[in-house]
């Protein structure tokens, strides 16, 4: 089976694509910073300004897994700041650690294969939640190392980051409706269930011009937290991949009838620019939109 190539620019470091997809076109990457954990393991992270108008970052983890070829993978945590958390000078700290064909190494390809809730000859990307433990390791791994730090800080690191790929994983080994109670126990009552039935048919009112989770919550009268929690509950998905699959289905809609060039889709569809659109129809589809109509 043919396997997917994943273009090694998206992988070393935190990328202008990535940064925005979850703040905008007008994002600015201030400074950027390249750490090695351990053999196979490199720390990336960047710090950027975000325009007055944009709405502050929610916090959010994603898992990105790349196969390269028979038994050589690299695979990719990306962590986006918490709502409201800043870095001395105002901007937000995005963090990337990756895990490169060396770590992998270690272990047989059968080993590593199994009990994966992923498949190994494809890339894949899944959003995951952060724990309290797994937030403490991603902030001992952001802490300045010194240069009196001895061996034993540098096994802490790499504890860190090993138990912060462990956490990544398990979380999708574990049944959905294992993490709704306590903290989605409010969709019991249907007023709260409506609510975030409300925000799904805003959503799909509105793929042209995404809501924020903030106007979102505006709209139906609920509590952002409560909104965000409430939506992956009932539907499997955050409310921003919700909003990109939606608008990827209807874009494809649209190509497809015939009318509308590539450019002209994506700016119906709301997107800054014809890359950006196409960068995100590929994530979401598995193909440029020119492969699409070809």
């Amino acid at each position: 089976m043919k396997m997917t190539m994943a273009p090694v620019t998206e992988i070393i470091r935190p990328k202008a694509e990535f940064l925005q997809r979850f703040f905008g076109e007008d994002v600015v990457a201030v400074e950027t910073h390249k750490e090695i954990i351990s053999t196979g393991v490199q720390l990336h992270y960047a710090d950027v300004m975000i325009s007055p108008a944009q709405d502050q970052p929610e916090e959010v983890a994603f898992l990105n897994f790349y196969p390269v070829d028979e038994g050589n993978y690299y695979l990719q945590l990306s962590f986006l700041p918490e709502r409201g958390v800043k870095s001395a000078d105002d901007s937000y700290r995005v963090v990337q650690m990756v895990f490169n064909p060396a770590f992998f190494c270690q272990w047989s390809n059968g080993l590593i294969c199994k009990k994966q809730p992923f498949r190994f000859d494809r890339s894949t990307e899944q959003a995951f939640a952060l724990n309290a433990q797994s937030r403490e390791s991603l902030e001992l791994l952001l802490k300045p190392c010194a240069e009196t730090d001895d061996f034993i800080h540098a096994l802490r690191r790499q504890e860190a980051a090993i138990a912060l790929l462990r956490h990544a994983l398990e979380a999708f080994l574990v049944p959905d409706e294992a993490n709704r109670l306590p903290a989605c126990s409010f969709l019991s009552h249907s007023g709260e269930r409506d609510k975030v039935l409300d925000a799904q048919r805003i959503i799909l009112d509105h793929l042209d011009r995404p809501l924020t989770i903030k106007e979102l919550s505006r709209e139906v009268g609920m509590n952002e937290c409560y909104l965000k929690k409430g939506f992956k509950a009932m539907f499997g998905k955050t409310i921003h991949e919700f909003q990109q699959f939606q608008r990827i289905e209807r874009s494809k809609e649209l190509l497809l009838q015939g009318n509308l060039s590539i450019n002209e889709v994506a700016f119906k569809m709301g997107f800054g620019s014809a890359s950006h659109f196409s960068t995100s129809f590929k994530k979401i589809a598995g193909m440029k939109p020119c492969e699409l109509l070809g």
